[in-house]
C-alpha cells in the first residue's frame, strides 16, 4: 500500500492546476465577451438615437419646404441659411439647370451655423440638434403622367428639392446622415 503512495505524489496537484488554469482562461474570455457585447449594444444605441434624430429632422425639414414661400434668388452656391442651388436660371422653367456640386459632403456647410439650418425638436439622449440644408433642383411636371407640361407655363411646373439631414446620436462619435427629395406643387 505504501508503494502505490509513492509512485502518485503530485499528479493530484498537476491534474487540479491544469484544471484551475483552464476554468481561469474561461472566467477571463467570459468577462472579455461581456464587455465586448456591452460596448457593441451601446453603439447601436447611440447608432439608433441618431438615425431617429435624423427621421425627426426630415419631418422638419420637409414642412419647413411645404409651409414657406422661397424666392428663388434665395437659394446660393454658399448655402445661405441652408438653402443651396449650384445651377443656373433657378428662376426660368424652361432653362433651368442643376449643378454638380454636393454641398453635404462639405464640412464647412455642417459647422458653419450660416450654412445649414437648425432643427427645433429635442430628442432626449441626443447630444446635439440635428441640421439640415435644402438644396433647389429645378422642377418637375406636377403631373408626371400627364402631359409633357409647357416650359412657358409656369403653373405646370412643381418645384423639386433635395434635403439632406445630419444628426447625431448620444455623442458626437455616432453621426447619421439621410436624404431625400421633395416636389412642392403651389
Amino acid at each position: 500500500m505504501e508503494s502505490r503512495i509513492k509512485n502518485q505524489q503530485g499528479s493530484v496537484l498537476l491534474v487540479s492546476l491544469v484544471l484551475l488554469l483552464i476554468l481561469t482562461v474561461a472566467g477571463v474570455t467570459s468577462i472579455r465577451l461581456t464587455s465586448l457585447e456591452e460596448k457593441m449594444t451601446g453603439n447601436f444605441r447611440n447608432e439608433q438615437l441618431a438615425f431617429h434624430s435624423a427621421e425627426v429632422g426630415v419631418l422638419e425639414a420637409e414642412n419647413y419646404v411645404a409651409n414657406t414661400s422661397f424666392s428663388m434668388s434665395s437659394f446660393t452656391s454658399g448655402c445661405s441659411n441652408g438653402l443651396c442651388f449650384s445651377g443656373s436660371n433657378s428662376s426660368d422653367v424652361g432653362t433651368c439647370e442643376n449643378g454638380t456640386a454636393r454641398p453635404w459632403e462639405d464640412e464647412s456647410v455642417w459647422t458653419t451655423s450660416s450654412k445649414h439650418r437648425t432643427t427645433t425638436i429635442n430628442l432626449a439622449g441626443i447630444s446635439a440638434l440635428a441640421k439640415y440644408i435644402v438644396e433647389f433642383r429645378c422642377y418637375l411636371p406636377k403631373e408626371s403622367d400627364g402631359p409633357i407640361p409647357d416650359p412657358a407655363s409656369f403653373t405646370d411646373w412643381a418645384q423639386f428639392y433635395r434635403i439632406t439631414i445630419l444628426a447625431t446620436g448620444g455623442s458626437t462619435d455616432a453621426r447619421v446622415m439621410l436624404q431625400t427629395t421633395y416636389k412642392k406643387n403651389d
